[in-house]
C-alpha cells in the first residue's frame, strides 16, 4: 500500500505513514511523520500513469549539469527518458528552494529524496489541512482581496525568473497566512522558454476570472501584459503593483528614405554622409606633387556685356539693344555709326576703280 514510501522508511527518513492527504493528476500526497513533525510526502506518479502528459512545452529550456545526461536526454535513448524523468520530478523541489528564499508563499520544502519531495503540511485557523481555493467558501468581498494577494505571488515568482505554468484555482490553497501557491512540477524558467509570456498572462488571467465570476466589479483585465511589460524592461520587483492602465506602444518616427534633415536656425540642409561625399569628390595627387589650382576671377565679379543684334528679313543688321542699365549716350553713337556705314561702302567701291 505505502510502497513508494517503503525506501524512505527503510532508511529512516520517515517514521510513519499516517494517511492519503489527496491525489492529482501528477502525484499523490501522503501525511507521514519525520523527525518528531507532521509533513506532507509527495510522490510523483509514473509518465504512463499520470494524466498530464503533454508537457513537451513545459520542458523547453531545461537543462542538466552532465553534459553527457543531457545528449543522451536529447536523443530521447531509454537512459535518457529515465533521467527526463528525474529532472522533472526534482524540478518543484528546487522550485520550492528558490521561491521559498525569494519569499514567495510556497509550502517550506524539507526534503527531496528518492523521487519523493516532503514539505511542510498548509493548515487552515482551525489546524486542518487548507482547502484549495476552488472548495472554499469565498464572499464577494474577499475576492478582490484574494486576486491581489495571488497577483502578488505571480509577480514575486517572475521576479525570481519562474512562471508556474499550470496556476489556476485548483493550484493554490487557502491557507492561515493566506493563498499558498502549490504543484510545480511544470515550472518554467521565463528566460529560456520561447512560450513563456503566454503561460504567465494564461495563469493570471485564469485567477482572475475565477475571482470576477464572484465580484463582477474586479477589472485588472491589463493586469498581466503590464506586469510582464515591466519584466521584459527589466523594471519588475516583487513589490510590483499594476497601475491597471497599459499605454500603447509608440511608434517611433523614423525619416523616409532620401529624406534630408533640416539644418538649425534656417542654415543649408544636409544629408547622412555628406562629408564621405566631399572627400569623394577630391582629386588624388599626382606623382609631381599637388597640382595648383586655377586662376579664378573675383568670387562676386560682374557676369560680361552682352548686345543683343537683331536681324531683319533681308539679312541686314539692324539696331543694336543696349543690355539694361547701359549709358544712354554709348547707345546713341552706336546708332550713329550703323546709320553712317553704307556711305563709307560706296566711297571704298569708288576708289577701287579710279585706281
Amino acid at each position: 500500500m505505502h510502497e513508494p514510501l517503503a525506501p524512505l522508511l527503510a532508511d529512516g527518513v520517515i517514521d510513519e505513514v499516517v494517511s492519503r492527504l489527496k491525489g492529482g493528476k501528477e502525484a499523490d500526497v501522503w501525511l507521514v511523520r519525520a523527525g518528531g513533525q507532521t509533513v506532507a510526502a509527495k510522490v510523483y506518479k509514473a509518465r504512463q500513469t499520470r494524466s498530464f502528459k503533454n508537457d513537451a512545452a513545459y520542458k523547453e529550456g531545461r537543462k542538466v549539469r552532465n553534459t553527457r545526461t543531457q545528449r543522451a536526454m536529447d536523443r530521447g535513448s531509454r537512459f535518457g527518458q529515465a533521467a527526463a524523468e528525474d529532472a522533472w520530478k526534482e524540478k518543484e523541489s528546487d522550485a520550492l528552494f528558490r521561491l521559498h528564499a525569494a519569499g514567495v508563499r510556497v509550502p517550506r520544502p524539507v526534503l527531496f529524496h528518492e523521487g519523493v519531495l516532503l514539505m511542510e503540511v498548509v493548515v487552515d485557523a482551525h489546524g486542518h489541512p487548507a482547502p484549495r481555493l476552488v472548495d472554499a467558501p469565498i464572499a464577494r468581498e474577499q475576492a478582490a482581496a484574494i486576486y491581489a494577494d495571488i497577483r502578488k505571488q505571480a509577480v514575486g515568482m517572475l521576479a525570481a525568473g519562474l512562471i508556474h505554468g499550470d496556476l489556476s484555482p485548483y493550484n493554490v490553497l487557502v491557507g492561515l497566512q493566506g493563498p499558498v501557491v502549490i504543484d510545480l512540477p511544470q515550472v518554467i524558467d521565463a528566460a529560456h522558454n520561447s512560450q513563456a509570456e503566454r503561460f504567465f498572462l494564461r495563469d493570471l488571467d485564469g485567477i482572475r476570472r475565477f475571482c470576477a465570476a464572484l465580484d463582477p466589479g474586479l477589472g485588472g483585465e491589463g493586469d498581466g501584459r503590464e506586469i510582464w511589460n515591466a519584466y521584459v524592461r527589466r523594471e519588475l520587483t516583487a513589490d510590483f503593483v499594476p497601475t491597471g492602465r497599459v499605454p500603447d506602444p509608440r511608434r517611433a518616427e523614423r525619416p523616409t528614405a532620401g529624406h534630408r534633415q533640416q539644418a538649425p536656425h534656417g542654415g543649408p540642409s544636409r544629408s547622412h554622409g555628406g562629408g564621405h561625399a566631399q572627400k569623394a569628390r577630391r582629386k588624388p595627387e599626382g606623382p609631381a606633387g599637388p597640382r595648383r589650382p586655377e586662376p579664378r576671377g573675383p568670387r562676386h565679379a560682374p557676369a560680361p556685356e552682352v548686345i543683343r543684334v537683331d536681324r531683319l528679313a533681308q539679312g541686314r543688321p539692324g539696331v543694336a539693344h543696349p543690355p539694361a542699365g547701359a549709358p544712354a549716350a554709348a547707345h546713341a553713337g552706336a546708332a550713329a555709326g550703323d546709320a553712317a556705314a553704307p556711305g563709307r561702302r560706296r566711297r571704298r567701291r569708288r576708289r577701287r576703280r579710279g585706281a
